[in-house]
């Protein structure tokens, strides 16, 4: 990836893949987002001599059902990324900190030292669809405000991406979705105070929990209670919250199959 050029960067790029949430467009509901960061801009942020985001959109049409870019798009998007990358430090000296693909878009992220002026976008990328016609908008954001909102890692927000696949795997095998069933929920803690403090807090909200000590003094605990697949959301996202909130490292679910 590009760096500033005019002001080297201080930090080593640390660029992962993960899921995410966003603002959907004109002031809707949040919508699944796959976000791809160079974490360590976001962990710099704000920078004062990048006052200035540049977005660039390009909407990719067929979608899979995620969101994300069908079959012999995703490949050009990406072509059409390091384009604009390098265009972008060369034109502006811009520094590229990440790309978000949501509801049949993908939008890139940029921050400038200023307003980017007048000149040409590359040509947009070829897709299955036709030629991708890309979208520019800057606007002063001295806070990097967007970046780190979005390009924060929510980790409920990876662990509803990870229940997808389950899910539908469940559903494959012809489960009964929408019929409750014991959903066995497993966390692992450090020491017995995080582990005895989210046994507690579980309990409290109808868990069965139970604990085992492994010979290193650490703590397996799981949490059980009944649950319909279509509510998995809301039920892992609960027990992950308190997990955390004491120390532990939530390790997902398990269930059934209800037919």
């Amino acid at each position: 990836m590009p760096l500033f050029r005019r002001n080297k960067p201080s930090w080593e790029p640390d660029w992962q893949t993960f899921p995410g949430r966003v603002p959907a467009s004109a002031g809707g509901p949040e919508a699944d987002a796959m976000l791809h960061a160079d974490l360590a801009a976001v962990a710099a942020a704000p920078i004062a001599e990048l006052p200035v985001r540049l977005t660039v959109r390009v909407a990719f049409g067929a979608t899979r059902p995620d969101g994300s870019p069908a079959a012999g798009a995703a490949h050009q998007l990406y072509v059409f990324e390091d384009k604009l990358a390098a265009e972008v430090a060369k034109r502006a000296d811009g520094q590229y900190v990440g790309r978000v693909i949501s509801a049949g878009e993908c939008t890139f992220v940029f921050q400038l030292p200023a307003e980017p002026g007048e000149w040409k976008l590359p040509a947009g990328p070829e897709l299955p669809t036709g030629p991708a016609v890309p979208v520019r908008h800057a606007e002063a954001d001295p806070d990097w405000s967007y970046v780190r909102t979005v390009f924060t890692k929510d980790p409920a927000a990876e662990q509803r991406s990870y229940n997808r696949p389950l899910v539908a795997a469940l559903v494959a095998r012809g489960d009964r979705a929408e019929v409750p069933r014991p959903i066995e929920h497993s966390a692992h803690f450090a020491d017995q105070a995080g582990a005895g403090a989210t046994g507690k807090e579980l309990g409290a909200l109808g868990y069965r929990v139970t604990a085992s000590t492994d010979p290193e003094g650490g703590v397996t605990l799981t949490a059980v209670r009944a649950a319909p697949l279509t509510a998995i959301d809301e039920a892992s996202v609960q027990v992950q919250a308190v997990v955390q909130a004491h120390g532990g490292d939530y390790d997902g679910w398990g269930s059934d199959l209800v037919r």
